[in-house]
């Protein structure tokens, strides 16, 4: 277990002249005084602030998709982290989250969709108000399930959830834009900001309800106020990442940049320290123009802690030296509490995702899903067009690791397959955008010195596949040129052709950065979920077979390319490869 202790307090011998009748006989007296531990106390406080972020449901260490223990992360575990900080620096401890806690994996999706009603206070609400928490920003996939189910865990949450920049339509704060809290005497001011993206990616569920402006702006009017409001220290939780450029196009959508912590620690003073998440990245400690930023590890895999020496000048504190580290939660035990707070809506989720929905009398796999059309992607984008009479859809391979394997097909499968609570939208493309998109989808690939890998720049979801429409992906030619064939029913696309297209409303909205999307309309107003959809499609086939839904209708050129492309997606050199490893990918590749 990791101990931080506050320095030592030292006791100092003083001298001082003491007034007394008899000064004139005696002269100055000396006199040794020992301070009281509160006087030492008042003239230098060692905070300490420890914070989680991004941690998308994983309240406890468990792994819902393949039913095992996930010793490396969950918040039972980051709360023995917390509980070990409060024990040596009692009374100087704040614990904050950088935002995305209510979506992300079944046990959110349970308590959102499958058992809402029973699972109060929501579980995320529950656990964290177990660990004492003194405030959370509010991410953008707080808003995935909807306002009702955010202002749901804002009721049941014994603190703040704050964005200063996310205002309702008559411009006041739709939310808490910062806190004072006090420790021993400080005063100190906690601001949260939250990345606009969301107007992009849920616009469908914010759009004449809530407008998140710009950050930098906003979180620069609330740390004035609070610094007016008589603020010692000042610390933003800000849902957004340092300075990775957006996801989305922010001159054709208007909205402003997604990832600015970098820019609030340059352009806004008086903030003493920042903790920003979003990002899904780690940094341990890090100095902006005089502002000290950490980031934890997403899916609480770890806590950020800071230490504040602050020390008095008059009658104010400030901030005299600060420093921070990250500490793994791997290797402590969980915590009883946070488990005792959370049985119920683990228990009821064990119970949604092990319940099988059909059988397969053979494995399906994703390993080498984008790199060859495989059944188990077709399979998503078969329900897709499906439920939507769409001529085209398209979808990512979300995880190399989901399969199917024979026998019962479960809906924890299903959820590892299809891990974002998306739901489906149908638009209307034109030939020229359906090139644009695929170009844009195949810069996942890249040229290393002849030899073709993925970017490691890019994440792997941001690749999207298509069905629908039959296409060539030459990895031999530039950026922007790779789409050689491109065909419908047997015919070449041109650019003024158009098509019903149906996909997931993140990609919809222009979300990973396909800006040639940004502005479409959606013609399925249904909010159909996609997970779902899948879901009940297997109960409905009952036994589930690859023949139903393969359809091979795309390729990547040339044929050397698509074994080394696939080993550098596994992380395996692609001239140190052995026989046996060769022989797997034959077998997994084979027609």
């Amino acid at each position: 277990m990791t101990h931080l202790s506050s320095p030592d307090v030292r006791l100092r011998h003083r001298t001082v002249c003491v007034a007394v009748a008899s000064v004139a006989a005696f002269g100055c007296a000396r006199q040794t005084i020992i301070p009281r531990l509160d006087e030492t106390r008042a003239a230098q406080i060692d905070l300490v602030v420890a914070a989680t972020t991004d941690v998308h449901g994983r309240l406890r260490s468990w792994d819902y998709y393949t039913g095992a223990p996930e010793p490396v992360r969950g918040l039972t575990r980051a709360a023995t982290i917390v509980d070990s900080l409060r024990g040596a620096n009692p009374g100087r401890v704040v614990l904050v989250d950088a935002g995305d806690l209510l979506q992300g994996n079944p046990l959110t999706f349970v308590a959102a969709r499958v058992d809402a009603d029973s699972l109060r206070p929501h579980p995320v609400a529950a656990a964290m108000n177990v660990m004492a928490y003194d405030a959370a920003a509010i991410g953008n996939h707080e808003f995935n399930y909807g306002l009702p189910t955010l202002h749901r865990m804002i009721r049941d949450a014994h603190f703040p959830m704050l964005a200063a920049n996310a205002y309702s339509p008559d411009g006041r704060h739709a939310f808490d834009a910062w806190k004072m809290i006090e420790r021993q005497g400080v005063k100190i001011a906690l601001v949260g900001g939250t990345t606009p993206g969301s107007n992009v990616w849920d616009r469908d569920n914010l759009a004449g309800r809530v407008l998140v402006r710009d950050i930098v702006p906003s979180v620069r009017q609330e740390v004035q106020a609070a610094r007016g409001g008589g603020a010692d220290v000042v610390i933003v939780l800000l849902h957004s990442g340092l300075n990775e450029p957006s996801t989305y196009d922010t001159v054709s959508t208007g909205v402003a940049s997604e990832n600015v912590s970098a820019r609030v620690a340059r352009e806004v003073p008086g903030i003493d320290l920042i903790v920003y998440g979003h990002s899904h990245k780690e940094l341990a400690d890090s100095v902006i123009g005089g502002t000290l930023l950490m980031q934890p590890r997403n899916w609480a895999t770890s806590v950020a802690v800071a230490h504040l020496r602050l020390v008095r000048d008059s009658s104010r504190w400030r901030v005299a030296d600060k420093r921070s580290t990250i500490i793994p939660v791997a290797g402590h035990s969980e915590s009883a509490a946070v488990l005792a707070a959370t049985d119920r809506a683990h228990n009821a989720t064990v119970a949604y995702v092990s319940q099988p929905v059909g059988t397969t009398p053979v494995t399906w796999r994703a390993d080498s899903a984008r790199v060859v059309d495989t059944p188990l992607i077709d399979f998503v984008l078969e329900v897709e067009r499906k439920a939507t009479g769409a001529q085209l859809a398209s979808t990512a391979a979300f995880s190399l690791d989901a399969n199917l394997p024979a026998g019962d097909v479960t809906v924890a499968r299903l959820a590892a397959l299809y891990p974002y609570d998306n739901t489906l939208r149908k638009i209307w493309i034109t030939g020229k955008q359906l090139r644009d998109y695929l170009e844009y989808s195949a810069r996942y690939f890249r040229d290393f010195a002849g030899v073709v890998g993925v970017d490691p720049s890019i994440p792997g979801f941001n690749f999207d596949i298509v069905a629908g429409a039959d296409y060539t992906i030459d990895l031999s030619k530039p950026v922007g040129a790779r789409i050689t064939r491109l065909e419908y029913q047997g015919h070449p696309i041109a650019a003024t052709d158009s098509f019903t297209f149906a996909l997931n409303n993140y990609r919809q909205t222009g979300g990973g950065g396909y800006a040639m999307l940004a502005g479409s309309r959606n013609l399925d107003d249904r909010q159909l979920e996609i997970r779902q959809l899948l879901i009940d499609e297997v109960r409905a086939r009952g036994t589930l077979k690859p023949a139903d839904y393969a359809h091979h209708n795309w390729s990547i050129a040339p044929n050397a390319a698509v074994a080394t492309a696939y080993l550098s997606m596994h992380r395996i050199p692609g001239e140190g490869e052995t026989r046996h490893e060769r022989r797997a990918w034959r077998a997994r590749t084979a027609p």
